[in-house]
């Protein structure tokens, strides 16, 4: 009865071993046994799933480089997934947060308000023309990227390159948007449109987690403090013509070219000096190597010190948060009519 006994339980043994050894090579292994050994280190079952959920969870960890870029910009938020939303562009799907697409928006329009608030009261009477190039100066797209690269957003930034699979993908989502015929066109992401993209929206995030204070601070500290030259911004045809329509405007004298000082008039080399008056008031000063040169210079110089004057001291409205502070709050002149440009 005995060796009856331990015939049957080798028996049933054996067939045990088989249904594990089969379930070994099942592809549902994770889900195929619930024994015992499921928290334990030595069972392979265990480690599978262990390091699958690790590697799920893999893309949205913070890293080292995306740390440091918020240390050496001084971007605070509230959570750290704040800051890598802001930097996963819209191409990129390996990822269970959302885009940066919605970041981007507010961090577009906001970088457009400070800038244009701060020119527009640091030059009252700038022209229009040279107001958007300037804007396009400080926070275009290749302005941004250009600051992007110098802090190194490249080397966090998430995004991929678009592929057939990502064209087929998204002509099926907007099939029913698009007239048919009209063919779907998804404009080339590079590299330099990703990291001006998350720029927008590093300031986006700023405005809607610590608020507008915290997003014009960044855009005053980084944006704002890069060199532009305004003077680039505004292109005369004829500043002779524009200098005395603004006198006639103004009721001022017109202005009169004086030659001031020439040197060498007899040498291959010669210098002359001109400056341009209005009354007994110099408008401009100018140099060149003929007298019609140094007058052209004289004219635009006087251009230049009239519509691109530049207010030393002066409040931002955006800045003006309490009664007290609108009490002194003085406003900006109002500019003057645009030069035919």
């Amino acid at each position: 009865m005995t060796l009856s006994l331990l015939t049957r339980f080798f028996k049933k043994n054996n067939e045990f071993n088989k249904f594990n050894k089969f379930n070994k090579f099942n592809k549902f292994e994770q889900f195929s046994l619930v024994s015992r050994q499921d928290f334990n280190r030595n069972n392979r079952n265990y480690v599978k799933i262990s390091k699958k959920k690790i590697n799920d969870n893999e893309d949205d960890t913070i890293s080292p480089q995306l740390y440091a870029l918020a240390a050496r910009l001084n971007i605070r938020v509230s959570h750290p997934k704040l800051l890598l939303q802001a930097v996963t562009h819209k191409t990129y799907d390996n990822s269970i947060l959302p885009s940066s697409e919605g970041f981007r928006v507010l961090g577009n329009h906001a970088l457009g308000l400070y800038v244009t608030e701060y020119l527009h009261i640091k030059y009252p009477l700038i022209p229009l023309p040279c107001l958007q190039k300037a804007l396009t100066g400080y926070c275009g797209h290749v302005s941004l990227a250009t600051f992007g690269q110098e802090v190194g957003l490249q080397h966090v930034v998430r995004w991929q390159p678009i592929t057939d699979e990502y064209l087929y993908k998204h002509s099926k989502i907007y099939s029913n948007m698009v007239p048919e015929d009209k063919p779907v066109k998804i404009k080339q992401v590079t590299i330099a449109n990703v990291i001006a993209e998350s720029i927008q929206s590093i300031v986006g995030v700023l405005y809607k987690d610590s608020g507008p204070e915290s997003a014009q601070k960044f855009i005053h500290d980084h944006i704002l403090s890069r060199e532009v030259k305004i003077q680039d911004t505004l292109h005369l045809e004829d500043p002779q013509k524009e200098l005395f329509a603004l006198m006639r405007r103004k009721e001022r004298a017109s202005p009169i070219a004086r030659l001031k000082g020439e040197s060498g008039a007899l040498s291959s080399n010669p210098v002359f000096v001109v400056g341009v008056y209005s009354d007994i008031d110099q408008l401009g000063e100018g140099y060149g190597s003929s007298k019609r040169m140094a007058e052209f210079r004289a004219f635009r110089d006087a251009l230049h010190q009239y519509y691109l004057k530049e207010v030393k001291d002066f409040t931002l409205p955006s800045s003006v948060n309490s009664p007290e502070a609108y009490a002194n709050f003085k406003p900006t002149e109002i500019g003057d009519t645009t030069p035919k440009l």
